[in-house]
């Protein structure tokens, strides 16, 4: 039986590890909280429904997109277009499946990337977005260039509070970024306009990365208020992938062993 232990954690670290290697997909992260009018500025948060790596870099803007000219106002000269851009950088012990961080928050604030220019060529520097409750879209995605709303992007997830997708033609239009899909990858509200903070309030139970995007979309999941509370970090459950199999695997190895 000394075996099993060893073997448990070495398959155990391979899965881990290859969960963490692989690309980011739409719906690998999600924003769950979106709070206008905030203590100092507006905040948002977003939930990890896999496990990210060190060093995966995660772009938030508040640019609304465009089919398929893309985010509003960005050129090789404009780096942060109409509105802003916001960078969180996951640290070395990694972040996994099951976080919500706020992009006010204390815990991770070296983490985020709020200021500074964001390339050296073209304008545009990273800042928090400014968001409006009464009409606002924030896209959620990875990106391969030094300029990263130009090209190169994923887009993981899209909060959006006006009720319908449009063409970006106001800071109060937008539609979703290839990839995204309403209710799985996106989150679609009608106008709050006498409200400023919009918080997921379902973090109970466990459940699977589908369930909890499925939750994510349902607006009957979400509080509305007048609130000027701040976003905040927090955790949920998700069952971690392939346990059963794990143990499974180590039990037929002890098997044979006898």
């Amino acid at each position: 039986m000394k075996s099993l232990k060893p073997l448990m954690i070495a398959t155990g670290a391979i899965a881990l590890t290859s969960a963490a290697s692989a690309a980011l997909v739409s719906g690998d992260i999600a924003i769950v909280q979106f709070q206008v009018s905030g203590v100092g500025s507006d905040s948002i948060s977003f939930a990890t429904l896999v496990d990210l790596s060190p060093g995966t870099v995660l772009y938030f803007s508040d640019n609304g997109y465009t089919n398929p000219t893309g985010f509003r106002g960005v050129t090789a000269a404009d780096n942060d277009g109409n509105e802003n851009l916001m960078k969180f950088t996951v640290g070395a012990g990694g972040l996994l499946a099951g976080n919500v961080v706020s992009s006010k928050s204390a815990a991770y604030a070296s983490n985020w990337t709020l200021s500074g220019t964001i390339y050296t060529t073209g304008s545009g520097a990273y800042q928090q977005l400014s968001l409006s409750s009464t009409g606002e879209q924030v896209t959620v995605f990875t990106s391969t260039n030094v300029q990263p709303m130009l090209s190169g992007f994923s887009s993981l997830y899209n909060f959006d509070n006006t009720g319908a997708y449009e063409a970006a033609t106001t800071s109060s239009t937008g539609e979703l970024a290839p990839g995204l899909v309403q209710g799985t990858s996106a989150f679609l509200t009608s106008t709050q306009s006498a409200l400023s903070k919009f918080n997921f309030a379902a973090f109970s139970g466990a459940a699977d990365r589908a369930t909890w995007l499925a939750r994510f979309g349902n607006t009957a999941n979400w509080t509305f208020s007048a609130s000027t509370a701040d976003t905040t970090d927090g955790t949920f459950l998700i069952p971690t992938p392939g346990a059963a199999a794990l143990l499974g695997l180590a039990g037929l190895a002890a098997r044979r062993r006898r």
